[in-house]
This record gives structure tokens, sequence and C-alpha cells, in this order.
């Protein structure tokens, strides 16, 4: 075969490497994914990166937070290949998402206390300059190999001011001390009147089988009763917080998840109760 066959057989090949290269990253992929906050918070990675720290999502948790302490912007990142020797699928975009929140979280916790900070306030995503602003949800854009969650927020003194929120409107299902009323047992009946009479801040949570949980002198006494379900795989629902009842007899107006307040951690010495 001459030298000038050969090119002409390779000409079509290398036609195609040239188009190829020249060609624009049209099929780069960059899919923005939007995800609860409240299901990646109850995760075990981000509740150890996480800590006591506190967390409010939504640029609106920073008013009534007095004592700030500067901004922090941070970008998480996880790779789509898994590092669990006995997968070699590919992770999920949710998977890898959750991955890169965690790292995420796990960069503001640090960030947090090099700061001194005992919360970080007005959290929303923020992907190269595009900010997503939702207290319940944040931003993943997912790509071939990696997925990134970017975080920016606001570095509050005190966790006591950072926690301060509206409790959730009253439904008026039933007086506070109607006891009856609590759609749990006897014996949980009783503890629920014994509730009542423990300090504020507080919430009664009953679960769909009927149990109960609740937290006082608690100033996340919601979102630590809604959170512990979430990491129990089981559905529960707030029936009381402080001073009113918020349950509903439809489910669907019902506060059933963290994400629904603007979660964020807890504090030491409070008084629990629960009935498994």
């Amino acid at each position: 075969m001459t030298s000038s066959a050969s090119a002409f057989r390779f000409a079509p090949l290398l036609a195609l490497f040239l188009a190829l290269a020249g060609a624009p990253a049209a099929h780069a992929r960059n899919d923005s994914i939007k995800l609860p906050v409240g299901k990646a918070l109850a995760k075990k990675r981000a509740r150890e990166a996480r800590g006591e720290l506190a967390l409010r999502f939504g640029s609106a948790s920073v008013q009534g937070v007095g004592a700030l302490l500067g901004d922090v912007d941070v970008q998480g990142v996880a790779g789509v290949v898994s590092d669990d020797p006995h997968r070699h699928a590919h992770l999920t975009d949710e998977e890898t998402c959750q991955l890169a929140f965690d790292d995420a979280i796990s960069q503001l916790a640090e960030q947090a206390r090099r700061a001194g900070a005992a919360a970080i306030v007005g959290i929303v995503s923020d992907f190269k300059g595009a900010i997503y602003d939702d207290p319940a949800t944040y931003d993943c854009h997912a790509g071939l190999a990696k997925s990134y969650v970017g975080l920016r927020g606001k570095f509050a003194r005190s966790l006591a001011e950072a926690d301060a929120r509206p409790l959730p409107p009253p439904t008026y299902f039933a007086a506070l001390d109607d006891v009856k009323a609590v759609p749990i047992s006897d014996a949980g009946r009783e503890r629920y009147a014994f509730f009542l009479t423990l300090p504020k801040p507080r919430a009664f949570v009953v679960y769909e089988d009927g149990s109960w949980r609740f937290y006082s002198k608690d100033a996340q006494a919601m979102t630590k009763a809604l959170d512990y379900c979430a990491r129990q795989g089981r559905r529960c629902w707030l029936y009381a917080a402080d001073d009113r009842v918020v349950w509903s007899a439809d489910v669907s107006q019902r506060v059933g998840s963290s994400a629904q307040l603007d979660g964020s951690a807890g504090v030491p010495d409070a008084v629990k109760d629960e009935h498994p």
C-alpha cells in the first residue's frame, strides 16, 4: 500500500477527530437539582459534621439576629464514583448531591468554629453567583463526573438569637389542655398532661402509629423532635408547640418535617420524653 493510499484511508478518521476536538462542549452536563434541606441534614454525615452548630436556611432567617460576625461562602464537591469497594456502579444524582451537601456542611462547621460562631443564618445556595433562596430546599448542580453544592450565609454569635423564630400557626383542632383530643393512647395522654406542666420552648409530636415524643426547655424542641422521627425513618407530626395546638385532621396540613420550620441544632440539658 502506497503512502498516498494510507493517507486516503485514514483521512475520514482524522477529519472526525479534528471535528470532535474543535467542537464546543455542548454536551457538558450541568443539571440543577432541588433537594430537601431537612432530609439532607438528617443524614448521619451531615449530623456529625454539623454537631451543635445552628443552621438556618433562607435569607429571611437573618431577621432578628443582631450579633453577626461576617459572611461565609463554601462549595461542597463529590464525585459520582463510590468509595465503597463493594459497589461498582456510579452513585445516583441524589446520592452524589448528598455527599456534596455533607462536604459543604463540614466546611461551614469548620469555619464557624474558627470564627467563634454559634450559628450560621441566612443560608442560600450559590452556584457561580446564581443564588437560589429557599428555606426548604437547596440547589445541587450535577455533572458527568462530579456534583457541586455551594452555600453562602452569615455567622451569628448568639445561638439564642438564631433559634428565635415563629411558631406554626394554631389550627384550633382542640384546646391546648383538652387531653382527650390528642390522638394517642391513655398512657400517652397522661404524658401529654405532664408535658403541659413543662417550661417553654416545648413541642409534642405524635407518630403515625400513635406513639409520641416531646422536648421541653429547648429552643429547638420542634426541630429536634421532627429530625429524630426522620432519622428513625418514621412519620410523625407536631401536635402542640409552646402554648398552641398545631395539629390538623388533614394530613397534608400537618407539620411533619423540620424543613417546614427551618431546622437548626438543639441545646444541651433539654427535657425530653418518648414512647417507642
